[in-house]
C-alpha cells in the first residue's frame, strides 16, 4: 500500500477542490433545462424599431418593451451559464409580455397577443411539468409560472368581455 505524506495530501486535496470548481459549471451546464419552441421564438425576436413619427407614449412602450425583451436575452444567458435561476426567466417573461400587451391600444388587438402569449404559457407549462418529473426544477417554479398563465388567462377573458361589450348587438325589431 502506498502512503501519502502530508505535504501530498495537501496537493491530493487542492487537486481535487480545483477539480469541484472548475467541473461544478459544467455541471450546471448539463442541467441547463431545454426551453419549448415558443419561449425561443419568444427569446429570438428582435428589438421594435423606434420610428420619428412615433408620439412620446408609444416611444416610451417601445423602449420598455426593449428593455425587457433585452433584459430577457441577458437573463437567459446567465442562466445558461448557470449565473441565475428559473424564476428570474419567469419573471422577465411576465414583464416582457406585460410590456408587449401595452404596446396595443385595441381590445382585439390585445387578444390577439394575450392568445399568443398563452399559447407560449401552455408549451412552457408541460415543458415545466417535465422538467418537474425529472428533478431538473422545482415545484415553485411550475406554480409561479402557472400563477402567471393564470393572471394572463384573467386579461384575456376581461380583454374579450370588453371587447363584445364595446361591439353593438342588433336588438330584434319589434313587429
Amino acid at each position: 500500500m502506498r502512503k501519502i505524506s502530508p505535504g501530498q495530501g495537501w496537493s491530493y486535496l487542492l487537486a481535487v477542490l480545483l477539480w469541484l470548481a472548475v467541473s461544478q459549471p459544467c455541471v450546471r451546464a448539463q442541467r441547463v433545462l431545454k426551453f419549448s419552441p415558443k419561449v425561443m421564438e419568444v427569446l429570438s425576436a428582435p428589438p421594435l424599431e423606434l420610428k420619428d413619427d412615433d408620439t412620446q407614449l408609444n416611444r416610451l412602450k417601445k423602449q420598455r418593451f426593449n428593455a425587457a425583451l433585452n433584459e430577457a436575452k441577458a437573463r437567459f444567458d446567465l442562466y445558461k451559464r448557470g449565473l441565475t435561476k428559473l424564476p428570474d426567466l419567469i419573471e422577465v417573461g411576465q414583464r416582457l409580455f406585460s410590456a408587449e400587451v401595452d404596446l396595443y391600444d385595441k381590445p382585439e388587438d390585445r387578444a390577439r397577443v394575450l392568445q399568443r402569449h398563452l399559447d407560449v404559457y401552455n408549451e412552457a407549462e408541460g415543458n415545466l411539468e417535465r422538467h418537474v418529473k425529472e428533478g431538473l426544477a422545482t415545484q415553485a417554479d411550475l406554480e409561479q409560472l402557472r400563477y402567471n398563465k393564470a393572471t394572463l388567462e384573467i386579461d384575456l377573458l376581461n380583454t374579450k368581455n370588453n371587447t363584445s361589450q364595446q361591439q353593438p348587438t342588433s336588438q330584434p325589431s319589434a313587429p
